[in-house]
């Protein structure tokens, strides 16, 4: 990752996130760009997964101004959770700032995420959507659905820079079905 002054950066670093132990209890409240410069200190993030109805996921891909894995690609819409709200409402507000929608999803899996950078509790949320989307310039480049095979395929390959969050949360498909699971989530909605 290369070094960028705050003025190149959409996200703020005095953002400020509740700091939570391994069991997901609060503890205290961290800035952004402290929480980002240390994985000792552990925040929460949201992962939405969004499904299209013939089943392929919609990737994002992060703006080159995003502080932590410019251009990498990540979960339909994902952030952090500000300090006093809940996962739940982080999904939906991430959802409606990075894609332009409102939809409903649901809870899908919590899970740790550690990088060299940061440790996050993330929870992961799964919905439906064919668009079309609003993407939100300086968050994102765009997006595009992509099946969990050809995921899979670019991953293995290397050939899909991915963020740690969205790898686990690529896992947790795998490690739950996917193919079984979400037929069953998404009918929920």
């Amino acid at each position: 990752m290369t070094a960028r002054t705050p003025s190149e950066l959409t996200d703020n670093p005095d953002e400020l996130f509740d700091l939570v132990d391994l069991d997901d209890r609060v503890i205290g409240v961290v800035r952004r760009g402290d929480a980002h410069r240390n994985p000792a200190l552990i925040h929460r993030s949201v992962q939405a997964l969004i499904f299209s109805t013939d089943g392929r996921l919609l990737l994002q891909k992060r703006s080159a101004r995003k502080d932590l894995f410019p251009g990498y690609y990540c979960a339909s819409a994902s952030g952090h959770v500000d300090a006093g709200e809940d996962y739940a409402t982080t999904a939906t507000r991430e959802i409606r700032e990075e894609l332009g929608v409102e939809l409903r999803v649901v809870p899908f899996a919590k899970t740790l995420v550690r990088s060299a950078c940061e440790t996050e509790i993330t929870a992961m949320f799964v919905g439906e959507c064919d668009g079309p989307f609003t993407f939100h310039l300086g968050e994102t480049d765009g997006g595009e659905f992509m099946s969990l095979g050809a995921i899979r395929q670019r991953r293995d390959a290397g050939t899909l820079p991915m963020t740690p969050a969205l790898l686990a949360a690529l896992d947790e498909l795998e490690r739950r079905g996917a193919a079984s699971a979400l037929p069953r989530l998404l009918a929920g909605l």
